[in-house]
């Protein structure tokens, strides 16, 4: 059964290519329908799709919109898949999805996050502080005398972005939310060094856009219905989702990546139906869990998925089905 959100304007999903049917890897799932865009909710396609030096365009044109104080020239992306080492003993090293930087040192991080978690907020202020201490670092060991210590704190700004395809403010109808440090009477700025930029792509709820509506708005639409859609709508007209619904096109990944693509997103969709599926009619929370755990531990033995990745898709932190 379709869901709401499936149902957009008359733009339903399409069937499998078939040429892509005849790839042993996903021929068991040939009667499910599949888009014809990628679901670039999924952060390992989110991180593919605009972390790639050909889609660049995409990534600036989004942060522009986001963050117009910057006027932002050009990026330059980080070193792929750098893992962030928690220091806590119980915790967990983070993986970034984005990391760039524009011409003047600006860091900037991109996030998708699927799944809600438990203080999203405390996190996300943590994992903000990894690219503030890699700048200082890096300048510590520039530095040559003492007296210049003060320099290394002349960190350039850091802007933490977030999709998030959950609500953050419960019954809201707003999208963009805006974080900085500021004076509590006053709203003076404390610094403006971190900014945090939340897009509740959750607080979205029409079936259709508008021409009219913000680009928040309309992001948020194109990235939680693009999976969904046979084309793009025509409120849609800008040329950054012009680039965005192209780069997205699951016919233009090459080959073997259209092959990983498929087999990722069928597996994960039939594993977590039947999960949910199960465990409806048997009424077992903890067989649900159990299952889940099992789909995590094959996102990470047999497909190649981060613990973190599993995590978000199964919505279990990675300690309920790492092996110990």
């Amino acid at each position: 059964m379709l869901e709401t959100r499936d149902l957009v304007a008359g733009y339903g999903p399409v069937e499998m290519p078939p040429s892509m049917l005849e790839e042993p890897k996903i021929r068991y799932v040939s009667s499910r329908a599949v888009g014809r865009y990628v679901d670039i909710l999924y952060d390992k396609w989110f991180r593919r799709i605009l972390e790639s030096e050909g889609n660049k365009d995409v990534l600036l044109a989004i942060l522009r919109e986001l963050i117009p104080e910057r006027r932002i020239a050009d990026l330059f992306y980080g070193r792929r898949g750098r893992r962030k080492v928690n220091p806590f003993i119980d915790g967990h090293d983070a993986y970034f999805d984005v990391e760039c930087r524009d011409a003047d040192g600006t860091r900037f991080v991109v996030e998708m996050q699927r799944s809600e978690q438990v203080n999203f907020r405390d996190r996300v202020l943590f994992y903000s502080t990894f690219p503030i201490q890699e700048q200082v670092e890096a300048e510590r060991k520039r530095l040559r005398r003492r007296r210049d210590h003060d320099r290394q704190y002349g960190y350039a700004p850091v802007y933490v972005v977030s999709f998030l395809d959950f609500s953050l403010h419960k019954g809201s109808d707003r999208v963009l939310y805006r974080y900085g440090l500021r004076e509590e009477e006053s709203g003076e700025l404390m610094t403006d060094r971190i900014t945090f930029i939340f897009l509740e792509m959750g607080n979205f709820r029409r079936v259709e856009i508008r021409p009219e509506d913000s680009f928040a708005e309309k992001i948020s639409y194109a990235f939680t219905r693009m999976s969904t859609l046979s084309e793009r709508p025509p409120a849609l007209m800008e040329e950054v989702f012009r680039r965005l619904f192209e780069a997205c096109e699951v016919s233009r990944l090459p080959e073997e990546e259209q092959t990983e693509y498929m087999e990722d997103n069928m597996t994960t969709r039939m594993d977590m139906e039947n999960i949910l599926f199960t465990a409806e009619l048997r009424g077992e929370e903890r067989g649900a869990v159990q299952a889940l755990a099992a789909t995590a531990r094959r996102m990470v033995g047999q497909l190649g998925y981060t613990p973190e990745q599993a995590s978000e898709a199964t919505g279990l932190p990675p300690e309920q089905f790492l092996e110990s």
